[in-house]
């Protein structure tokens, strides 16, 4: 005699909470946002000195597309400031965000 129902045993699955389900589709799983550190190292990863391993960090390295005119604008103020251009650009902006 053949079963009506082949998959009759199997159960339903119980569906988890939203919040549940929210907290878990969450990139970092957690309830609270992360707590960022300004002086935290820069980069998307670093090599240890003592260990030889690869330490992926969660910052990035970012390519900005400039022209000639921009990229001599940009150098020149960065020369006059004494910085690389890098350290010139990240410095700028984070001064612009503080003051708005």
């Amino acid at each position: 005699m053949v079963k009506s129902n082949p998959f009759g045993n199997i159960g339903k699955k119980a569906k988890p909470s939203t919040d549940d389900f929210i907290n878990t589709a969450k990139v970092d799983g957690g309830n609270e946002p992360k707590k960022l550190d300004p002086q935290g190292r820069r980069g998307a990863n670093y090599k240890d000195k003592d260990t030889g391993k690869m330490i992926k960090l969660g910052g990035k390295v970012l390519q900005v597309p400039l022209n000639e005119y921009e990229l001599s604008i940009l150098s020149d103020a960065a020369l006059n400031e004494g910085l690389p251009l890098a350290t010139f650009l990240r410095a700028t902006a984070l001064k612009y965000v503080k003051n708005t």
